[in-house]
């Protein structure tokens, strides 16, 4: 949609930054505050009809029902459809921290995929870096606010907090200033109110200039680093991310904390983890703990030749389903197949899969229980021992299939076929099973 005529020159300015965003559906997080509340309105006279959504995000705190409500009266005036979602922010020595992950993630968890375009601004983004150097940041800390992080959308990063203030009651945009942000405890608001007009009253130059060309120019140098780090070191398995440890090991550490970062990042976006949890995750990774846990609820832990990155969870145990002769079965995130043969080997099958020879056409694939034991010829092993003898990783180990043929464990999948069950077994019924992920 064209920018609307009309307008100040920065209400025309704001509009092209805005409309400049990719197409397709967005999400605003209207705080209720001013500059998120000018997001909101660009996107609306910008982008086409029902494409615009806005969420808010109600922290709790002691000024957040008028928050809510100057963020409800904002979107009524901008005719915006607006969700409201309550958080709790988790305990801890930051509040400004706890409340800012509850958001993002509430955020991204409602957006459904769509963008969220945020109302981050030029004092913002110095604030930021001036924050992040007081914790000893890096590269990335330093570089400040990215202008665009997938599923965040920042298009008012080129402007002052002043000037979309100004725009917002020309505009006559019904928001609030929330009253949080005059609380000088807390860290952001001593740099806004504090640190920053004494500093831009002693140096020479634009404080925010100045703070955001070094900004700038530290983002291309992090850009660059993110382009160079191995790719292959991060890769999925279902919900955990795995990092391998040879490469990681042996790579230059800039590059290694790089990864890891990026690890910790696809674990719980947006945030790329603590200088505490990188090296947390690289001790593992190195041999000196096996486990480490990390923010959020998640944990690092050494799987064979990867670094697990995940959040346990006390899911049930996958219901205990039939096997036909010939058929197959989903089992949580696994699908068994069986399937007559004849005598010879299928060279091209994964090593997840076995020839057995058993009497009934008709089996059962369920999770392990306590006190299973399988069959090895000489005697009996734990099932549980077979499964870590084999590698598996101990989070999967609850909901990994065990095959059963009569009441007795025939093949624990892609790990070990009962001494009873092989082949040698003199029987008419041969059965052939294989084991994918669903």
């Amino acid at each position: 949609m064209a920018v609307p005529g009309g307008l100040s020159g920065i209400g025309k300015t704001v509009c092209g930054a805005v409309a400049a965003i990719d197409s397709g559906p967005v999400v605003v997080a209207l705080s209720g505050g001013s500059d998120s509340a000018v997001a909101a309105w660009a996107c609306v006279v910008t982008r086409s009809a029902g494409s615009v959504r806005a969420i808010h995000v109600d922290h709790g705190w002691e000024a957040s029902a008028d928050l809510r409500q100057a963020a409800s009266a904002v979107a009524e005036h901008l005719e915006l459809p607006l969700e409201i979602i309550a958080v709790q922010p988790a305990p801890g020595p930051s509040p400004e921290g706890a409340a800012r992950e509850a958001r993002l993630s509430a955020l991204v968890d409602a957006a459904k995929g769509d963008s969220i375009v945020t109302g981050h601004h030029a004092d913002d983004a110095v604030e930021t870096v001036i924050g992040n150097l007081l914790r000893g940041a890096g590269a990335t800390g330093l570089a400040g606010i990215a202008p665009k992080r997938l599923p965040f959308v920042r298009p008012l990063l080129g402007f002052r907090r002043s000037g979309l203030r100004a725009l917002a009651e020309d505009l006559e945009l019904p928001f609030l200033d929330d009253p949080a942000n005059q609380d000088r405890t807390m860290r952001r608001n001593l740099i806004r109110h504090e640190i920053m007009p004494e500093l831009d009253q002693r140096i020479d130059g634009d404080l925010v200039e100045i703070v955001g060309r070094s900004a700038r120019l530290l983002a291309a140098d992090d850009a660059y680093l993110d382009k160079v780090a191995p790719a292959a070191m991060v890769s999925q398995d279902g919900p955990a991310i795995l990092l391998a440890v040879a490469p990681l090991v042996t790579t230059p550490l800039v590059l290694a904390k790089r990864a890891v970062r990026g690890a910790l990042r696809h674990a719980h976006p947006p945030y790329p983890g603590t200088s505490r949890e990188v090296d947390a995750v690289l001790a593992v990774a190195c041999g000196r703990q096996r486990r480490t846990d990390l923010s959020d609820g998640l944990i690092a832990e050494i799987e064979g030749p990867h670094v697990a990155i995940y959040r346990p969870v006390d899911s049930a145990q996958p219901v205990p389903v039939d096997l036909a002769v010939p058929g197959e079965a989903i089992f949580g995130s696994h699908r068994i197949t069986a399937q007559k043969v004849a005598t010879g080997r299928r060279a091209h099958l994964s090593h997840d899969w076995c020839r057995v020879s058993l009497p009934t056409e008709r089996l059962t694939v369920r999770g392990p229980i306590a006190g299973d034991q399988i069959d090895i010829g000489t005697g009996t092993k734990a099932v549980t021992d077979a499964l870590r003898e084999a590698g598996t990783p101990l989070r999967k180990r609850s909901a990994w299939p065990v095959i059963e043929s009569r009441g007795r464990i025939a093949w624990v999948a892609g790990v070990r076929v009962a001494a009873w069950a092989r082949l040698e077994t003199p029987t008419d019924t041969w059965i052939e099973l294989e084991r994918r992920t669903a």
